[in-house]
C-alpha cells in the first residue's frame, strides 16, 4: 500500500489554509463594521447576515418568490447546457472542418458581452423564465463544450480502434466509447458549467424578473434594505460552494471506483 504525501505550506495543509483563511474572511467581515473601517449603513457585520438569512429561510414567501424560481431556472439552464454541450463536443469532434471553423470563437466567447444580447432575447422571446434559461444556457454551454473536446482528444486510441474494429454504429460508438472515455473532462466542464450557469441566471433576473433570487439582491438594494441584500448575497456563495463541494466529492469518487 501507498501513503499519499500531504503537501505542507509553513505547517499547514491546503485544506488547513483554506479554512484558516475563510475564519480571517469571516472575523474581518463581522469586525469592520462594528469599529466603522467600513461604512456601518452600506456593510452590515457578517453574524447579522447569517440572522437575516436564518429568518428568510424560514418563511414560505421567500421560498416561493426567490429561491424556487432560481434553482427552477438554474436546473433547466444546466440540464440544457449539458446536454447541448456534450452533443455540440461530440459533433465538432467528429467532424474536424466544421470544429476547425468553430473552436477559435469558442476560446473567445466569454469574451463576448453575453447579456448585452438581453434586449433582443427580451425582443424575441418577452420576459420570464425562458429567456433567463436561455441566457444562462449560453452562459454555460461553452465550458461544456470545450471540456468534452478535451476530454475526446485525450482518449485512448486502442479504444477507439477497438469501437471501429467491433463495427459498431455512429450512436452506440458515441454512447458506449466516446462520452465514457471524455466522462472526467464532462464532469470538470459540467462543474464550471453549473457555476456559470448559477451566475447566468442570477444576473438576468437582476433585469428580466419580477421573481428569483437575483430580482430580491436587487430589490432590496433599491431599497436600502441591506441586511436583507447581504443575506441574498450569502445565499448565492453558500449555493456557490455546495455545487463546487459536490463536484470535487464526485471527481475523488471516480478514481476510487476505478481501482
Amino acid at each position: 500500500m501507498s501513503t499519499a504525501v500531504v503537501e505542507r505550506r509553513l505547517g499547514l495543509t491546503a485544506r488547513a489554509w483554506t479554512v484558516l483563511l475563510v475564519l480571517a474572511a469571516a472575523g474581518l467581515l463581522e469586525i469592520a463594521p462594528r469599529v466603522e473601517l467600513v461604512d456601518p449603513f452600506s456593510v452590515v457585520p457578517l453574524s447579522e447576515m447569517v440572522t437575516e438569512l436564518v429568518a428568510l429561510l424560514g418563511t414560505g414567501g421567500f421560498w416561493g418568490d426567490a429561491l424556487a424560481p432560481s434553482l427552477t431556472a438554474i436546473a433547466m439552464a444546466f440540464g440544457l447546457a449539458l446536454v447541448l454541450g456534450v452533443a455540440a463536443g461530440v459533433l465538432l469532434w467528429e467532424v474536424r472542418a466544421v470544429r476547425a471553423a468553430v473552436e477559435p470563437w469558442l476560446t473567445i466567447y466569454y469574451a463576448i458581452p453575453t447579456f448585452a444580447l438581453y434586449p433582443l432575447v427580451v425582443a424575441v422571446m418577452g420576459v420570464g423564465l425562458g429567456p433567463i434559461v436561455l441566457l444562462g444556457t449560453m452562459f454555460a454551454v461553452v465550458a461544456v463544450v470545450t471540456s468534452t473536446l478535451s476530454g475526446l482528444d485525450a482518449a485512448p486510441r486502442t479504444v477507439l480502434r477497438l469501437a471501429d474494429s467491433l463495427q459498431m454504429s455512429r450512436w452506440q460508438r458515441t454512447t458506449k466509447i466516446l462520452v465514457p472515455a471524455a466522462l472526467p473532462h464532462i464532469v470538470t466542464g459540467a462543474r464550471l458549467g453549473l457555476s456559470y450557469a448559477l451566475i447566468g441566471v442570477l444576473a438576468s433576473e437582476f433585469v428580466l424578473s419580477t421573481s428569483g433570487l437575483g430580482h430580491f439582491i436587487s430589490r432590496a438594494y433599491n431599497d436600502f434594505a441591506f441586511a436583507q441584500m447581504y443575506a441574498g448575497v450569502l445565499l448565492v456563495l453558500l449555493l456557490a460552494t455546495i455545487v463546487n463541494v459536490g463536484f470535487a466529492a464526485l471527481g475523488r469518487r471516480r478514481p476510487e471506483a476505478n481501482r
